[in-house]
């Protein structure tokens, strides 16, 4: 098969490859919801919705498998784009699934994943030079501005084609998960508005419960988390109440934890935590504008781990992230000798 290759001017070749991903059976929730799960940050690759009328231009291809005309469209199109890979995205199990397929709720970090781990060949683009941007990508994601050569006719000199930009390899994760969605009763996925509740779903990393009653702080903390390979469930709580009610029924690796909250406090949350046997020893983060001595007295009375500083910033964040999960890491493997 005779392949082009998409070159973008301007960007240096090392920084991520933007990659175009179509969606087959969403509604308009569900694209805006996976519009924003490409936002987050990632090494090597970044990901754009494409238009609804440039699927054929897709890299990846997302498909709803509980919607049997996204299924008949998806058909359609690989009869005559077979290139394009498919990650097959349903509620529950597949009797044939594809090699890519997010099964369950959806969260950013398990969709982003798996979209990592997506092995592309060199991919045809029929986009011409004079095409606007607009007509190739989603208006909702902006990009830099690119230039798509087309497949050069035999008569042209080899020396003319178009370079072609290294593929980098995905990073082998494990799944993790970060803004929280439902399905609905079509089968289609809704993003919450409201503050997410416990979701059920663990994919064998480690859970962790922010408590903030700022949806904003709740989001930053999510976005920070997402990044992280080693986080596979993130559940939030508005209150100490509720986050202790949460604690009672399932266990959690790591707690983020509001200082100032409605009803109880940060401090007697942590402190009420800490009576529990099974949060002992469970790193619990302090999140707080106030930093003063006496305030972290009285987080070390309480008992929580450490501090961070709100609003919450990304290189402080990766830093304590990076203490949290080797402490984290060096207690499972105490477990297993």
């Amino acid at each position: 098969m005779e392949h082009n290759n998409l070159q973008f001017e301007g960007i240096d070749k090392h920084e991520p490859r933007q990659l175009l991903v179509g969606l087959i059976g969403f509604n308009v929730a569900d694209e805006e919801s996976f519009s924003r799960f490409f936002q987050v940050a990632r090494a090597g690759r970044t990901y754009v919705t494409a238009n609804p009328s440039d699927n054929a231009r897709s890299h990846i291809l997302l498909v709803n498998y509980d919607d049997a005309e996204a299924l008949r469209e998806k058909d359609t199109l690989l009869a005559t784009h077979p290139q394009i890979q498919v990650v097959a995205v349903s509620r529950g199990a597949l009797l044939e699934p594809p090699p890519y397929h997010i099964r369950g709720m959806l969260f950013a970090a398990r969709v982003l994943t798996t979209l990592d781990k997506v092995s592309l060949e060199p991919f045809a683009e029929t986009v011409s030079d004079q095409s606007p941007l607009s007509e190739v990508f989603s208006t909702q994601s902006p990009l830099p501005t690119v230039a798509v050569s087309g497949q050069l006719p035999p008569s042209e000199s080899a020396s003319a084609q178009p370079q072609e930009i290294p593929r980098v390899l995905p990073p082998q994760v494990e799944e993790k998960p970060a803004p929280q969605v439902q399905a609905n009763q079509t089968g289609n996925v809704i993003p919450i508005t409201s503050p997410p509740t416990v979701r059920p779903v663990n994919m064998g990393g480690y859970s962790a419960l922010v408590v903030d009653d700022s949806i904003a702080i709740q989001k930053s903390l999510e976005l920070n988390l997402a990044t992280l390979p080693q986080i596979s469930l993130i559940d939030f709580a508005d209150s100490g109440e509720s986050a202790i009610q949460k604690a009672d029924t399932k266990q959690y690796d790591l707690i983020f934890l509001d200082v100032m909250m409605p009803g109880i406090d940060g401090y007697e949350t942590c402190t009420r935590f800490r009576k529990k046997p099974e949060y002992k020893k469970t790193p619990i983060i302090m999140v707080s504008g106030k930093t003063s001595p006496l305030d972290e007295v009285k987080g070390v009375i309480a008992g929580c781990t450490t501090y961070l500083t709100k609003p919450v910033q990304q290189e402080a964040f990766q830093k304590l992230s990076i203490r949290v999960l080797t402490w984290l890491e060096k207690q499972k493997n105490l477990k297993v000798s």
